[in-house]
């Protein structure tokens, strides 16, 4: 078992480290007490929420957040979707509240990503994002403080430190937008810390005691907490599926040896395909107004076939018998003008035979069941099997975590389909993420080197050279003949850095008059880009350095510093000429 004593400095200064998981279907915290964690690191508490009506318990809560008509707070989680199931039954305003449910894919892969983005909610009305996440980050760190009060009478804001965790995968806007979403929740950026969610689960694991670990066939989770171990995280959440390949080394720290890479696979997926199988069967003009005319009825349906989606195994034949609101059947029957469901579902000879109706029920036969699952479970096997082509060789386990790992027929097609690796679910697969970014805020060094997901640079003017350079690109300067938009590199996509690397550049404020001074930050998925305007070449966002209002006519030169290797650019200026440091930001989300 890993422990304190492996070489890994723990974060100082704080009594506390909370985690929040804020997921795509699913978000939950969870805490442990510095002096607990250096007794027995995985002494961690996860909260547990009351399910709903069926007093089921559950370590996470829907990602749901319910708002007044003012835009103000009211419930968030289970209490968001009773609330709202309860106004829809009995309330004719229950349409002026807004109601925001698996909203986190918004962040994802969007280039055009600003901070004033709006989302819309279930009936359509538009509301900006940075709210709709800020407050939901707020009523989650409201809840744990809350909790640790009731705990420990004399405990402090800023007694925690909080860690919050998004995929490896998002872009740097998305996960600027995640900080500020949690610096308007009130949570200072001294006490944040940015946590990448697969990087969390690999150093979860190596904390899981070995007498729990014992597979079939004799393998052991022994063989990820032994130096020179290479093995594969696969993180399977509601939203998307996120992969990064480690190495443990000497002392207990991680070195990431592939660049983290997924896609939009996740078990949210497979409730929407199952919302289109319903379209196939009765209409979509009876499923739209369905969900407008019922949404009480709507969201227990959305409940009902969670809970399905959950139970069903491998190797099963026979039939998966769900219960419909009848709500649904009359509306079906009324828009086709007939009172027999199954002539509606014969109509249809992909599913004659297969889908009966009986009484308030629909039985779906497994096979009809288990497609649902299929696009999704291909997209994410044959994703891990491209990156195996590559680090077949490296890698010696695949380790899958989250939500969506528990799932018995994702868990079978891996299996099946990469045969020449062991796949293992870890013990608490689901809670891997939350625990294992409780630990990562006590070892914040855990990581000891990531792999570049893009190359880095910015926009340069070089003197322009006829044998190098495209006519298309002369200008002249001062006099001088120069090329622009040449990419001037600072890192390459797939290098190897370790936390804190620095890259330093000096530029000239030439005009007294100038309050700042920016430089355009750039991001290619190629080695060596040529130029800025190249197509892999992307704006990533913008350096902002603010200047001394009162300075001399004579050019102010600025170091600026950027670092990588951490969960999050950073960057740094300097005042050469009076060695003076200033503050300064990326704007990775526009104006």
């Amino acid at each position: 078992m890993a422990s304190v004593s492996d070489g890994v400095p723990p974060r100082k200064h704080r009594l506390f480290v909370a985690a929040i998981d804020f997921g795509t279907t699913y978000s939950g915290y969870a805490f442990s007490s510095k002096d607990a964690w250096e007794k027995e690191p995985l002494k961690i508490r996860a909260n547990i929420w009351n399910a709903g009506t069926k007093s089921l318990l559950s370590t996470k809560a829907p990602t749901t957040l319910l708002l007044k008509p003012d835009k103000s707070f009211l419930a968030f989680g289970y209490e968001a979707e009773t609330l709202y199931s309860d106004m829809a039954d009995e309330d004719e305003d229950f349409m002026s509240y807004y109601y925001f449910h698996c909203f986190k894919m918004l962040l994802h892969n969007n280039k055009k990503l600003r901070r004033d983005v709006e989302i819309l909610d279930a009936t359509g009305k538009s509301l900006d994002a940075m709210t709709v996440f800020s407050l939901s980050i707020k009523f989650l760190k409201d809840h744990l403080f809350n909790i640790l009060s009731d705990n420990f009478s004399d405990i402090q804001k800023d007694d925690i430190h909080y860690v919050l965790t998004v995929p490896a995968i998002w872009d740097d806007n998305a996960k600027q937008f995640m900080r500020e979403a949690a610096v308007k929740a009130r949570i200072s950026k001294e006490q944040l810390t940015i946590a990448l969610e697969p990087e969390v689960a690999s150093i979860y694991c190596q904390f899981l005691p070995v007498q729990r670990q014992r597979l079939e066939g004799g393998a052991s989770f022994l063989d990820v907490a032994k130096s020179g171990s290479k093995f594969m995280v696969v993180d399977l959440g509601g939203g998307t599926t996120d992969i990064t390949l480690h190495e443990r080394c000497k002392g207990g720290k991680l070195r990431e040896i592939h660049r983290a890479t997924g896609g939009p696979w996740g078990g949210r997926d497979i409730n929407e395909a199952f919302f289109s199988f319903l379209s196939e069967l009765f209409g979509q003009d009876v499923m739209d107004d369905f969900k407008i005319q019922h949404m009480d009825d709507y969201l227990e349906l959305e409940r009902e076939f969670e809970t399905k989606k959950r139970a069903i195994s491998s190797g099963k034949s026979g039939m998966v018998k769900m219960t419909f609101p009848l709500s649904l059947f009359n509306l079906a029957q009324t828009a086709r003008q007939t009172k027999s469901i199954d002539e509606i579902i014969d109509k249809n000879a992909s599913y004659a035979g297969k889908v009966y109706p009986k009484t308030q029920k629909l039985q779906i036969a497994t096979e009809v069941f288990s497609s649902l699952f299929r696009p999704t479970l291909d997209n994410i096997a044959d994703h891990i099997k491209t990156i195996l082509k590559d680090k077949s060789g490296d890698v010696d386990n695949i380790l899958i975590v989250g939500g969506f790992s528990e799932c018995e027929l994702l868990q079978k097609q891996l299996k099946d389909t990469i045969t020449n690796k062991k796949v293992i679910v870890p013990e608490e697969a689901g809670l891997a993420v939350l625990k294992g970014a409780v630990l990562y805020g006590h070892l914040p060094q855990m990581i000891t080197t990531r792999v570049a997901r893009h190359t880095y640079g910015i926009q340069s003017w070089p003197e322009f050279d006829p044998k190098l350079h495209p006519l298309s690109k002369r200008v002249v300067i001062n006099g001088v003949a120069r090329c622009k938009d040449a990419f001037f590199k600072y890192v390459t996509i797939g290098q190897e850095i370790s936390p804190g690397f620095q890259f330093s550049q000096t530029f000239q404020a030439l005009k007294p008059e100038e309050d700042t001074l920016e430089c355009t930050i750039y991001a290619s998925t190629e080695e060596n880009p040529r130029f800025v305007t190249d197509q892999s070449c992307s704006c990533l966002g913008t350096l902002t350095v603010p200047l001394p209002k009162c300075r001399s006519s004579e050019p102010f030169e600025i170091q600026e510093t950027m670092v990588f290797g951490e969960t999050e650019l950073c960057v740094r200026a300097k005042d050469i000429t009076h060695n003076r440091t200033y503050d300064s930001l990326f704007n990775f989300l526009g104006t």
